[in-house]
């Protein structure tokens, strides 16, 4: 604005027209060097940034791993390393799950209440959570049992080609 001290203000026409020339620009501070990345690789990996958020985010949302603090680097590469390893492994189930047309067991599903759609990792986790292992005592003997590992859960171990782990976990004698 100009004029404002005569009491006329008035548009900077100039201003305005300068700063509508870079609309649409955005600019990006670097640590790397020139001659290991050039300008476009740099903008180019910015853009596909949110990939990486939004898997890390999946898997924060997944893990219940919020809020994590760490202040060493072996920390971080550790906390970093198992977030790849986590969602390599959901990325996996997720693959045999679809390419297996494994779906979802549901009694909403049952009724017509909701549409049949594809098991997720997160739905057959759920009920996996679910599962205990249970102290039973027989005379002098501890015996730890788990219970058993139905529906989407065992959907999802078939899915995977991976055997149930035995019914009884841990046997303790004159306990």
């Amino acid at each position: 604005m100009s004029g404002l001290k005569e009491g006329k203000p008035q548009l900077n026409e100039a201003a305005i027209a300068e700063a509508a020339r870079k609309d649409g620009f955005f600019g990006v501070i670097t640590n790397v060097p020139k001659d290991r990345m050039s300008a476009a690789n740099v903008i180019t990996a910015y853009k596909h940034l949110w990939i990486v958020e939004d898997a890390f985010g999946e898997i924060k949302g997944s893990l219940k791993a919020r809020p994590v603090y760490h202040w060493s680097d072996n920390r971080i590469k550790g906390h970093l390393t198992m977030c790849f390893l986590s969602y390599f492994c959901e990325a996996q189930m997720t693959k045999l799950l679809r390419e297996k047309a494994i779906t979802l067991e549901s009694i909403a599903i049952e009724n017509g209440v909701i549409e049949k759609r594809s098991l997720t990792v997160a739905e057959a986790m759920k009920e996996l959570a679910e599962v205990r292992a249970i102290p039973v005592r027989v005379k002098n003997t501890h015996i730890w049992v788990r219970t058993d590992i139905t529906g989407n859960a065992a959907n999802l171990f078939k899915a995977i080609d991976v055997p149930f782990p035995p019914r009884m976990l841990k046997c303790i004698e004159n306990a």
